[in-house]
């Protein structure tokens, strides 16, 4: 028999989750028995028969999530862990890791690997917004019944559930603290132009940049990849300049290492010379005596939402294909690291070395 509808219409049809109509096919759970009506109901008014891939996918779910990641060298990824894997402990999920090295390709893999994973829902922190490829295939997992949340960054076009904070107004209030401590010459280390974050932050800095009504060479937008690296690179040229900046924000809690690397080169010390703003906390700065101005954000309570919305999708009874937001805020910590020489920036312009 020909199938004539997918498992997102007859959720549709019948008003109940996809994660219902997975139960009611497959009879892997219990469900109510007005769902199993409407879910049968709907079976037979589109003439729906599931794919043997949908089947062997669906049958084979367990209590495991999947938690794919970018990048597990870097701090802010396992405190998402500890939020996610907190909230799954308590509802009796496991969590199965994967990461993907911040590479496209590698994202590949492990999405088709995930296909014989048993998995009944998957958390991911996508490397480009951009990857129509990654896009199909969690569009698929959410077809076969397999629901997709999108922790800290996003794909463009899709309609998953999403766990994001509020990094453009951040950037601009860290910014206007630059600004208020006397800065006029502000540079910033980007990140990704493909990734929501990189490209949220930029806007919150040109925002400030252009409320204040400041002049922005173009010289002072570094493009960044939130890696150390890159950061430092960025960094050395900008300091090549004839006019120098006398402040730089830092687009993630990684490039702050690359800046205070170069800082040291060109035996700029923040504070005196030169002043930064990261986003996002870095514990190990803080041991060294780094004491680093930030925007933090509550990265565990980031996990624990995603995965709360997960389980939202998996429980619950009443369907709703509209992708759900939750939007966390962020917090300014300053340390002193915003301000120069008393807070006079104007007279402390940094000198070529």
């Amino acid at each position: 028999m020909k199938q004539e509808a997918n498992i997102y219409e007859i959720a549709k049809e019948a008003g109940v989750s996809i994660a219902t109509v997975s139960r009611v096919i497959n009879h892997s759970a219990p469900v109510s028995e007005k769902s199993y009506r409407r879910v049968m109901n709907a079976v037979q008014k589109l003439n729906y028969v599931p794919s043997g891939t949908a089947r062997s996918l669906s049958k084979s779910t367990s209590n495991s999530v999947g938690a794919v990641i970018p990048d597990i060298n870097n701090p802010f990824f396992p405190q998402l862990l500890q939020g996610i894997t907190r909230i799954a402990d308590e509802r009796g999920y496991n969590v199965i890791l994967f990461n993907t090295d911040e590479s496209s390709q590698r994202e590949h893999q492990v999405l088709r690997s995930m296909r014989e994973q048993r998995l009944s829902g998957i958390i991911i922190t996508p490397v480009s917004a951009e990857d129509e490829l990654t896009q199909r295939s969690l569009h698929e997992f959410e077809s076969l019944g397999v629901p997709v949340v999108l922790l800290d960054r996003e794909v463009d076009g899709a309609n998953f559930d999403r766990v994001i904070t509020e990094d453009d107004q951040g950037t601009f209030d860290a910014v206007n603290t630059l600004i208020a401590a006397g800065h006029t010459k502000i540079a910033i280390i980007t990140g990704p132009k493909t990734s929501r974050p990189g490209h949220e932050r930029l806007k919150g800095f040109l925002r400030a940049m252009q409320q204040a009504q400041l002049p922005l060479p173009q010289e002072y937008i570094r493009d960044g990849d939130f890696m150390v690296e890159r950061a430092y690179e960025q960094t050395m040229q900008l300091f090549r300049l004839p006019d120098p900046p006398t402040a730089v924000f830092a687009s993630n809690n990684f490039p702050p290492y690359g800046c205070l690397r170069a800082f040291s080169k060109l035996r700029l010390r923040v504070g005196r010379d030169i002043s930064l703003i990261g986003f996002d906390d870095i514990d190990a700065l803080g041991w060294l005596n780094y004491n680093i101005s930030v925007v933090s954000r509550d990265v565990p309570e980031m996990g624990a939402q995603a995965m709360a919305l997960l389980l939202g999708r998996l429980e619950e009874d009443g369907a709703s294909r509209e992708g759900r937001r939750c939007c966390l805020p962020t917090e300014l910590i300053l340390r002193g690291s915003e301000l120069l020489c008393g807070g006079k920036a104007a007279d402390a312009a940094p000198s070529m070395i």
